[in-house]
């Protein structure tokens, strides 16, 4: 699963810099990363002026990637797992109640015989507060199953 987030909240954003947090694991613990996997093994980068790097292993075999870009012109954040999921609504919720984005995108990649096939299957039907779907799309390859979507907030 992975999810590009942009049209971030700059209060939030701020958390990413040297001058509000100080260290990455204040900036980890601030933000709520730290919450997203209990019991992950993360190391962190915050860096000079401002960015943030994390890359987190949790279970046998999985990992948690995030790295964000606060500067308010050209902010983002990506988050990327390969942990095996039935359903990434929940993890994906939590992902959005931390970072607050206005626009995101979820791609969620499954092989015929993977856990996470059951998720790719209910994929089309995801729906997350405050936010309204803007595309969907498919595409079924020999091996694996590809699906897109787009998100934007709703008018509150």
């Amino acid at each position: 699963m992975f999810s590009k987030m942009t049209e971030l909240n700059p209060n939030i954003m701020k958390i990413f810099t040297v001058e509000e947090s100080g260290t990455a694991d204040m900036a980890t613990k601030k933000s709520g990363i730290s919450k997203l996997w209990p019991g992950m093994l993360i190391d962190d980068f915050l860096f000079e002026p401002c960015g943030y790097s994390m890359n987190g292993i949790f279970g046998k075999d999985n990992y948690m990637t995030i790295h964000i870009t606060p500067e308010e012109e050209f902010s983002y954040v990506s988050v990327e797992t390969n942990a095996t999921q039935k359903c990434y609504q929940e993890l994906v919720q939590n992902v959005l109640n931390t970072f607050y984005p206005g626009k995101f995108i979820m791609t969620l990649f499954a092989n015929k015989t993977s856990v996470a096939m059951e998720s790719y299957k209910k994929h089309r039907e995801y729906e997350f507060n405050n936010y309204r779907k803007d595309t969907l799309q498919e595409v079924q390859f020999q091996n694996y199953s590809l699906g897109y979507m787009s998100f934007h907030k709703a008018p509150s």
